[in-house]
């Protein structure tokens, strides 16, 4: 009798230990976020657009190291002379790296950022680049 439930605590003991050693489910895959924090010197409006009160609407990749930099970045604005202050905005910021397995990587980012001139017209800036 000693002796089964001796080997029953073995059996019990042996199967808790491969449960703790057994690697653990593959966590998803996150993206990476903005950390806040945001940078106004960076984000300077074109002086011609803000002159003529213009708005516009910049979809952006961007590739975002596993440190949280913008490393490169790319896209289309509604206006052309809103890239480069996007492009030199949003690198400016910082951003919590997307992970893979719990562990940050580098991973491309597709953000629309908007620049309003006035309050909201009530229309959406971003919808003629997702209908072009």
């Amino acid at each position: 009798m000693r002796l089964r439930i001796a080997l029953a605590c073995c059996v019990v003991l042996a199967g808790l230990v491969a449960v703790a050693q057994a690697p653990s489910a593959p966590r998803a895959k996150t993206e990476a976020r903005y950390a806040g924090g945001f940078r106004p010197d960076a984000c300077r409006w074109p002086r011609e657009a803000r002159q003529k009160q213009i708005s516009a609407c910049c979809q952006m990749d961007l590739e975002i190291d596993a440190s949280g930099f913008v490393v490169r970045g790319e896209g289309e604005c509604t206006d052309p002379m809103f890239l480069e202050p996007t492009l030199r905005c949003l690198s400016a910021q910082q951003f919590i790296p997307a992970t893979h397995n719990g562990r940050p990587v580098s991973d491309i980012q597709h953000l629309e950022y908007e620049w309003r001139a006035t309050t909201p017209p009530g229309r959406d800036l971003c919808n003629t680049l997702k209908t072009s």
